[in-house]
């Protein structure tokens, strides 16, 4: 069997470039539900925020969504769990672990760079701070943007994830 192969995996001199670096095949949960059992798990409640740490987050997508984004491998078993756990309530659990590639932009003129393409406000003054995500569009390509300490993790569907790295390097 072919070992898989992530969309930017032919880009680590571009993104090295950057001061990025691709995070492959991270587990992508996709949750529906309702927020008192979202609350119940400990899923952030407020919009636009995360909770969890980098072995297992979840990012609030919307009024009843949210994505747990967990270690590559772990997939199945978070998806397990959250089956277990929401069993009794109205849901929906989906592994969307292949519907996004991910990259880390860690240099200082990260904010820059997406501010370039996106019209959110990323100026940590104005509350863009680690815990923070949001859904937005970069330079017409649909993303995620969640914010680390030192870093702002980019969430791209795959077949504009290479359009972003050039979209990121033509700014540069």
């Amino acid at each position: 069997m072919a070992e898989p192969r992530s969309p930017l995996a032919a880009r680590t001199a571009d993104l090295a470039a950057l001061d990025a670096v691709e995070v492959p095949f991270l587990a992508q949960i996709d949750v529906r539900c309702l927020s008192e059992d979202a609350e119940r798990l400990g899923f952030p409640i407020a919009p636009n925020t995360v909770t969890g740490d980098m072995e297992r987050g979840v990012l609030w997508l919307g009024p009843d969504e949210w994505l747990v984004i967990g270690l590559p491998g772990t997939a199945a078993s978070t998806s397990a769990e959250l089956e277990a756990a929401l069993a009794d309530a109205r849901h929906a659990v989906v592994d969307v672990s292949e519907n996004r590639a991910v990259l880390e932009l860690r240099g200082a003129d990260r904010y820059g760079l997406l501010a370039s393409g996106c019209s959110l406000d990323l100026d940590p003054r104005g509350g863009w701070i680690p815990g923070v995500c949001a859904q937005t569009m970069f330079s017409r390509a649909p993303v995620i943007l969640q914010e680390l300490e030192g870093a702002t993790r980019v969430f791209v569907r795959p077949s504009f994830a290479n359009y972003l790295v050039d979209r990121l390097h033509a700014v540069r």
